[in-house]
């Protein structure tokens, strides 16, 4: 049937609402405000992607600290696996990220004599996150600012619209197509440059963690760009009954995880660090004591001083919702061990890009999550943090390329028809359902010897159902409604990063940050190298490795945060 087209002009267009689309939109206007900039998020519109569903910690070298410890603790909590110049400019922008939030009329709890009240973080000498004073909904109160500030910019937004191609001139990027996921409507949108702010990829778990699916990286592939950091995903811990914010706070306060036998188990296999430490060394331990016979496994708080519990203790939204949930199944996160389990949620891979978001395709900037920026390992507060300088710092870079980068007609571009015609071809016609197909996704990347404890054997047996899936099945796939469309299109790019995932893992042959082979239990001499995916011309990946620059960088490796663990199965 005939679609309605929408042509939208735009100096800078935005792809993804997000915490990181939000701030590249603040400074390019800052720096540009004649010129017009456009967001379009396949969410509703203006709600902000996950940042509407964080607790709102931030992460801050905040006056009076030591830029270069904190460098040096990430240099250290990442393995080496590091890019110290990136993370060094990170961390420099951090408060003032933190500053302008506070300007914008976001709280961050204080102590009795004014001062920031802080919490450390895994174990570092160093590093705290900055709890926001809005317990359970500090994300939600940056979005409502900053979309404040943005609509005084007269920045417009877009909602309910997912992108799937973007558009290319003579090499460069020069806008996007997609569709309106209620009525159907094809959009096609022209700009003179294009920040991909699409988040990461995922597999539609829980923890608020069902819309990142890796649309923005499959179709960047397309375009050309260089991809990184794909053997690293978050496994979570998760509350076996619904979704939770906290460990990150509760641990260093005192909270725990203990076996069945009510066991802390965490000393035996990290006697430095204990429990407080990443989550991706905390689910290694659950996932060997589950399978020894030791599970379930239990969050224990009872060493908690009861006064620290107001910086956890839910006052509305959707983790209040939560709370009341729990509470009447008769389970209290506050009184009770509750039942945690092991969790994959989300990819870390994205783009390989400079500090200021520039990937290899010329035309497209990549900022937030959508960019690779840590290898697997995470410190509680520094998503909202990177994002936010992320997106603050490829808006300068949009605004840089744009002063010499020569006018572009986006018009011009001769394969839209043919983009249009594959986005509704699986409208109406026969086929297999996307949430079956989601299914047995899921079936082959979940079990704890793909995700958790990873091995040649079980990696492999993932990697060849997912290409089976990729090929016989996400092709057959149909739709209903534009709706289901867009779920189509989500589940066609989970198979796509599963399959990323799978073929670096298998590559990555030692252990290192996020990424444990069990068959493999140590670091490897060569290891010190990024692995960085391309598509070949018959659109296959290839993988090479792009060593760390260690010459350059002025910081020796000294120490290895994996150093702290000891992760020997039982069964071997």
């Amino acid at each position: 049937m005939p679609r309605t087209e929408h042509i939208v002009e735009s100096d800078l267009l935005i792809i993804g609402g997000g915490s990181a689309g939000l701030w590249a939109a603040k400074r390019f206007t800052e720096l540009m405000p004649e010129k017009k900039v456009v967001i379009v998020d396949k969410g509703p519109k203006e709600w902000g992607g996950l940042m509407s569903m964080a607790g709102g910690d931030f992460d801050a070298v905040i006056p009076g600290d030591d830029l270069n410890a904190w460098v040096e603790d990430f240099i250290y909590y990442f393995d080496g696996l590091c890019d110290q110049e990136q993370i060094e400019e990170l961390l420099r922008h951090s408060y003032d990220r933190l500053e302008d939030y506070q300007r914008y009329g976001c709280e961050f709890f204080r102590k009795e004599d004014g001062s920031l009240k802080s919490i450390p973080q895994r174990g570092l000498p160093h590093v705290k996150l900055y709890p926001a004073k809005l317990v359970g909904r500090g994300g939600e109160d940056m979005v409502r600012n900053l979309v404040r500030q943005l609509r005084k910019a007269n920045v417009e937004s877009l909602g309910r619209i997912m992108v799937t191609d973007l558009l290319k001139k003579d090499g460069r990027v020069v806008g996007a197509v997609g569709f309106d996921s209620i009525s159907g409507d094809f959009y096609r949108f022209h700009a003179q440059v294009v920040i991909a702010a699409t988040g990461v990829g995922g597999w539609k778990t829980s923890y608020g963690k069902n819309t990142p699916t890796g649309e923005g990286v499959e179709m960047a592939w397309n375009a050309g760009a260089r991809l990184k950091d794909f053997e690293f995903s978050r496994v979570w811990n998760m509350p076996r009954y619904f979704g939770w914010e906290g460990q990150t706070k509760l641990i260093p306060l005192g909270a725990r995880f203990v076996n069945a036998k009510g066991e802390p188990f965490m000393e035996k296999y990290s006697p430095v660090l204990g429990v407080n430490t990443d989550p991706h060394f905390i689910t290694i331990a659950m996932a060997m004591e589950i399978r020894a016979g030791r599970g379930p496994i239990y969050f224990d708080i009872s060493r908690i001083n009861p006064d620290d519990l107001i910086l956890l203790k839910p006052q509305n939204g959707w983790q209040l919702m939560n709370y009341e949930k729990l509470s009447k199944l008769g389970m209290d996160l506050f009184r009770d061990n509750t039942e945690w389990l092991p969790q994959m949620t989300i990819s870390y891979g994205g783009m390989e890009a400079t500090i200021k978001g520039e990937t290899n395709v010329e035309g497209l900037f990549a900022a937030g999550t959508a960019r690779s920026t840590e290898p697997g390992v995470y410190a509680g507060g520094f998503a909202l943090m990177s994002t936010s300088v992320t997106g603050h710092l490829a808006g300068e870079g949009a605004a840089e390329f744009l002063r010499t980068a020569a006018p572009v007609d986006g018009a011009l571009c001769d394969d839209v028809d043919a983009l249009q015609k594959a986005i509704y071809a699986p409208l109406g016609r026969e086929g297999l359902a996307p949430r079956d197909v989601l299914k047995k996704v899921q079936a082959a990347m979940f079990p704890y010897d793909v995700s958790i404890l990873k091995t040649e054997a079980s990696l492999q047996r993932a990697l060849d159902e997912i290409v089976r899936i990729r090929t016989e099945e996400v092709p057959l796939m149909t739709a209903s409604d534009p709706h289901y469309l867009l779920k189509l299109r989500e589940v066609r790019s989970m198979a796509f990063v599963s399959e990323l995932y799978l073929r670096a893992s298998l590559e990555r042959r030692e252990s290192r940050a996020g990424h444990f082979r069990e068959d493999y239990p140590h670091r490897s001499e060569d290891g010190l190298a990024w692995l960085i995916i391309q598509r070949k011309e018959d659109g296959s990946m290839e993988i090479s490795r792009k060593r760390v620059p260690l010459e350059r960088y002025r910081r020796p490796i000294t120490r290895y945060y994996q150093d702290n663990f000891r992760f020997v199965s039982e069964e071997r």
